[in-house]
């Protein structure tokens, strides 16, 4: 993962580094890679992709919605949180896609909980999946998975670049896609929230490159499964 900073205010800078790096200390895993600009023509210049992005919006030069706009051009998996003072650039910055909103001056449990809402994200973003397949090993990440389903003893794994047939039995695939944006609505199926355009009483709607696809619902798992994909919608914003 690598993170870069973008702030012309040196002091204000180096607290976001000061607390990212916190942040991750706190989780026990590997550092990510960090960079820091004090212009947006400066990150530019040197930047070709990121994963997470903290862009002050005024600066000399271009401005940070500019630059996560091109930051997005590269890498439209990036996760831009704007940092800034001026609460009129909201609107501006929502239109391009901004992941978070953070106001200076910075709240650490605030920038937390964003951070942590990024690292979820990229790491469902980014989760590969191997599919056991009649023919061999297919690898997938895990966005791309739309729906599995059980139907008559056979496990189709269905994806934006086509249905795989699965060896592995649907519990082995309840145990692999534990990612918050997966569920199982039923006990043959288990569907990617990513992909939800309608919930029925007993029926979910998938809707993927063109295509569309039906889940059966237990009306059991109907408020729950309701409850789920609100916060899911939520998280995502």
């Amino acid at each position: 993962m690598r993170i870069i900073f973008c702030d012309d205010n040196i002091e204000i800078l180096n607290q976001l580094q000061k607390y990212v790096q916190e942040f991750f200390k706190g989780l026990g895993g590997p550092m990510p890679d960090f960079a820091a600009y004090t212009s947006g023509d400066e990150l530019l210049a040197n930047e070709t992709s990121a994963d997470i992005a903290f862009l002050d919006v005024e600066m000399p030069g271009k401005s940070g919605i500019y630059v996560g706009a091109r930051l997005k051009e590269k890498n439209p998996k990036i996760k831009n949180i704007i940092v800034t003072s001026y609460p009129d650039y909201l609107d501006e910055a929502m239109r391009f896609q901004v992941f978070r909103y953070l106001s200076k001056p910075i709240d650490k449990n605030r920038l937390f909980r964003n951070l942590n809402d990024a690292v979820r994200q990229y790491n469902i973003d980014t989760a590969e999946i191997p599919i056991n397949t009649p023919n061999g090993i297919t690898v997938l990440s895990a966005e791309r998975i739309v729906c599995v389903e059980l139907l008559q003893r056979k496990t189709s794994v269905y994806t934006l670049d086509g249905t795989i047939q699965s060896t592995d039995s649907i519990e082995h695939w309840r145990s692999v896609l534990t990612l918050p944006c997966f569920y199982s609505t039923y006990r043959s199926y288990i569907v990617n929230m990513r992909y939800v355009c309608e919930i029925k009483r007993d029926l979910v709607v998938l809707k993927y490159g063109g295509q569309v696809k039906e889940a059966y619902l237990a009306r059991r798992r109907f408020s729950e499964f309701s409850g789920r994909y609100l916060a899911y919608l939520e998280s995502i914003k």
